[in-house]
């Protein structure tokens, strides 16, 4: 059976200067043993970001819960589908751009999706959100690396193929945990960059652990509540930003 919760947030910085919230994710599950997310980050610098997020989030899961059959499709497949709902949601971003008489580069946002598949993970990803895996080992592992420039400018999903990266993930999963760019970076704090386990585990563990959760005992609704909680007590201090979590495990 999976489980799965997702929390968006908008963030202190956006609540003050009367800016939108410009993450967006979305879950769909499909039956007891797959299930597919997404989170998108539009860039704040965008005016239209908010828009493009929600788009690159809706379209790309919509797809692939649609188009992918786990006992149907390999791996090629899976993961050839997972990349052309990428290019879905990329044109639809284009095309209402063009329609609404906007540039194309103020609908600029990241897309970082996971199909889950009884304990296979096949990911797409692009920007500087991310997604952790626990193996069946209880290691917590980084799937997919922020995508920035030398000086910090994040690469949208406009870069197209050039950019994105797509994959199966090397290990039996058990959770897995999508993040937007604030999120995600207190699970990876500055200061343990270099050591050799980079996680922030104990907070992971909380997010992740199906054993510690509580979905069989809360209900997927108590945990998002529950976790939700927590996320909006994280001081400012910390992120000021969008916060956005989506966590899928495999009881």
């Amino acid at each position: 059976m999976i489980y799965a919760y997702g929390i968006t947030q908008q963030g202190s910085y956006h609540i003050k200067k009367d800016i939108v919230c410009q993450d967006a994710h979305r879950i769909i599950k499909c039956g007891d043993t797959m299930a597919v997310a997404a989170v998108a980050d539009g860039l704040g610098s965008e005016e239209h970001s908010d828009v493009a997020s929600r788009l690159a989030a809706d379209l790309s899961v919509e797809y692939c819960a649609e188009h992918i059959k786990p006992d149907e499709i390999d791996d090629d497949g899976i993961l050839a589908t997972i990349k052309d709902s990428f290019e879905l949601a990329q044109n639809k971003i284009e095309f209402v751009a063009a329609e609404n008489g906007h540039e194309l580069d103020q609908y600029d946002t990241t897309l970082s999706l996971a199909v889950l598949i009884g304990d296979r993970l096949y990911y797409g990803h692009s920007g500087d959100s991310g997604i952790i895996a626990m193996n069946t080992e209880g290691i917590y592992e980084k799937v997919t690396d922020q995508q920035r420039d030398s000086d910090g400018r994040v690469f949208p999903l406009y870069f197209g193929e050039d950019k994105w990266v797509f994959g199966r993930y090397k290990k039996p999963v058990v959770s897995v945990l999508l993040a937007t760019d604030g999120m995600f970076e207190i699970l990876f704090p500055i200061y343990i960059r270099r050591e050799k386990v980079s996680i922030y585990v104990a907070l992971a563990k909380y997010f992740m652990d199906p054993k510690g959760i509580g979905f069989e005992k809360d209900g997927e609704k108590g945990v998002e509540e529950r976790i939700g909680k927590f996320v909006s007590s994280i001081p400012e201090e910390q992120i000021n930003d969008d916060k956005t979590i989506v966590v899928m495990t495999n009881a």
